[in-house]
């Protein structure tokens, strides 16, 4: 199982992206993201895109529709938060560290994501990757 990140879902919904095909090609009942991953690809679609949120909401759902979407659990907050001193995270990239979690707990083979460095820092025990 392979769990897409964010970016992975944004590029296979943005017509205009060169990698929309590719990522497209990811979205299978083989590979895993979160709710949260959803919702920040609502934000960046509907917000820095300026894409309908109608149309967003639509594209968000097929996708869902394709993959299994495991919400992050309360358990999954709390160990992140716990151990974020001792692996050095602070500000925004503890929102890479919950999708590592997520991706940890439900033992992904492999991370796919736009995003190397963060998911390398957050998750040095996973086997990350660009697709």
């Amino acid at each position: 199982m392979i769990y897409l990140d964010t970016g992975i879902i944004i590029s296979a919904l943005f017509a205009r992206d060169d990698r929309q095909a590719d990522c497209q090609a990811l979205l299978t009942k083989d590979a895993v993201t979160s709710t949260h991953a959803l919702a920040e690809a609502f934000a960046a679609l509907s917000g820095q895109y300026r894409i309908k949120n109608d149309l967003v909401s639509e594209a968000i759902r097929s996708a869902a529709a394709l993959v299994r979407v495991e919400a992050i659990s309360r358990d999954d907050y709390l160990s992140v938060i716990e151990h974020a001193r001792e692996r050095g995270i602070q500000g925004g990239v503890i929102y890479d560290a919950l999708h590592a979690q997520v991706a940890r707990r439900l033992k992904a083979d492999r991370i796919l994501t736009f995003n190397l460095s963060n998911f390398e820092h957050v998750a040095p025990d996973m086997d990350v990757r660009k697709p």
